[in-house]
């Protein structure tokens, strides 16, 4: 074993793969839903298609389709796109 590999494997040892034992994991919700439900009743209250809601912002049909089942998850800038397109804010925010 060469050198470099000795260290590799000694520093490892010092990583703790683990999270803080004062973290919680809230596995209450699922945030992806929550998104999906909040596209959809926006778009339906501004009474626009899948793809007026696409022409609005940039994406394609599909991608908001792909979106709204939940077979795509949106970055943050498809969320912003979608956000204006709908005259609305985006907010995020990591709340107890």
């Amino acid at each position: 074993m060469d050198d470099f590999q000795e260290y590799l494997d000694g520093a490892l040892k010092k990583v703790s793969f683990s999270a803080p034992e004062n973290a919680r994991i809230n596995t209450d919700y699922d945030v992806f839903e929550e998104i999906r439900t909040q596209i959809v009743k926006a778009r339906e209250e501004a009474h626009i298609t899948q793809k007026d809601l696409a022409k609005l912002s940039g994406l394609t049909q599909s991608n908001i389709s792909n979106i709204e089942s939940g077979s795509n998850r949106p970055t943050i800038a498809t969320l912003k796109k979608i956000a204006d397109a709908l005259g609305k804010r985006l907010i995020v925010d990591l709340a107890d």
